[in-house]
């Protein structure tokens, strides 16, 4: 797939993640113990043999970057091609897909050698053999390929922030919707793979007539003027549209066939490498259910929950169903339940958080819990 280019998104509406993106964009929000989403699409991406890779981002962007770095951990550290980080052109519209900040990078793709863009968004977990697509989408001649899932199932509060396609019996498309599913529809992942000729053509026309969400106001005029078809994925898919659908996808890696096929069942999922000593479990420690990353510790009870790297876990604490980002500090005789913890918190002992649905616990990074020590 050296002849197609891939672009990356971000998503603009970031207020359903609530602290998890109070200092960070959607793309660089940890995910899976030592990831973080956009490691998804760019591993699909170069897995399949696209080594020209740019992503749209936020101003929220200090954390990404450094997790990208030159691109190193995904083959893009090269004099020709390479991983490209593009402005986008507003923060302020919260359009689904906004061709506005992909036209204000116009001439990265016009100047591209590439003949095809793959466009994908920034929250879609997946693991997914994108040559297939590519082959699917040539033998149709197709001028917009759209990758779905016959199989999703949203949240109840996701539903809303869901796009929807129905499909004829040829595999064209024939109606796109958003937040109201269509009987026997399709869920959209939010991955398309055009023709570069009908992506730029796009663009121009979201220039002269101001026609910019793709989704809503581009998508549905085009489709019986030009041939878009679907392309089924039928493996493990994550839609990570808010908060509870990130803690949803987190637990499910708990079952070692969905951590399985969507780390390794098509390629590797890449991310940036770090060295640790692996994660050490002291004498009345207990763990059941639990992903633990390197450098974690574990003095405690851990269970159902995910441990990303040097997370600390004291003596007498109790952990279940949780989530607790890179350098967490758990002191003695603490509970936690239920509860979301981003990087470089300590809670200190005997604090107990128990989190529910109407109450969600989910603490900023860089904070202090209670007033002990």
């Amino acid at each position: 797939m050296k002849n197609v280019m891939g672009i990356i998104h971000h998503k603009k509406d970031e207020e359903a993640f609530r602290e998890l993106t109070k200092h960070r964009c959607v793309a660089a929000i940890p995910f899976g113990g030592k990831y973080r989403l956009v490691d998804f699409p760019l591993s699909n991406m170069t897995n399949a043999g696209i080594s020209n890779v740019g992503i749209i981002t936020s101003l929220k962007l200090r954390s990404l970057l450094d997790h990208l770095g030159k691109g190193k951990e995904w083959g893009l550290d090269r004099k020709h091609d390479g991983l490209f980080i593009l402005p986008a052109a507003s923060e302020k519209n919260k359009r689904w897909l906004d061709l506005e900040d992909i036209y204000a990078n116009y001439d990265y793709i016009v100047n591209s050698k590439q003949e095809y863009v793959l466009l994908s968004g920034s929250n879609i977990v997946c693991n997914i053999d994108l040559r297939k697509v590519f082959a699917y989408h040539c033998e149709k001649k197709a001028d917009l390929t759209i990758i779905y899932s016959e199989d999703y199932k949203f949240l109840p509060e996701d539903v809303s922030r869901g796009v929807y396609l129905k499909k004829g019996t040829n595999g064209r498309i024939n109606a796109v919707s958003i937040g109201t599913p269509f009987e026997n529809g399709v869920v959209c992942m939010d991955m398309f793979l055009f023709k570069k000729s009908f992506f730029l053509q796009l663009l121009q026309e979201c220039s002269a007539f101001g026609k910019c969400d793709f989704i809503s106001e581009v998508l549905p005029l085009k489709l019986k003027e030009m041939k878009i078809y679907g392309y089924a994925h039928e493996g493990y898919l994550g839609i990570i549209n808010s908060w509870k659908s990130f803690y949803k996808h987190q637990i499910e890696l708990l079952n070692p066939k969905v951590w399985q096929e969507l780390f390794f069942a098509k390629g590797m999922i890449h991310t940036k490498f770090k060295d640790g000593p692996p994660a050490r479990y002291y004498e009345n420690s207990e763990v059941h259910n639990v992903f633990a990353s390197p450098g974690c510790l574990i003095e405690g009870k851990v269970e159902n929950s995910i441990l990303f790297r040097k997370v600390i876990i004291g003596r007498g604490a109790v952990v279940r169903n949780s989530i607790l980002m890179p350098r967490v500090e758990v002191a003695e005789n603490v509970v936690l339940d239920g509860v979301i913890i981003d990087k470089n918190v300590r809670v200190n002992k005997g604090v107990k958080l128990i989190s529910s649905d109407e109450n969600p616990v989910i603490i900023e990074k860089n904070r202090v819990i209670g007033g002990g020590l």
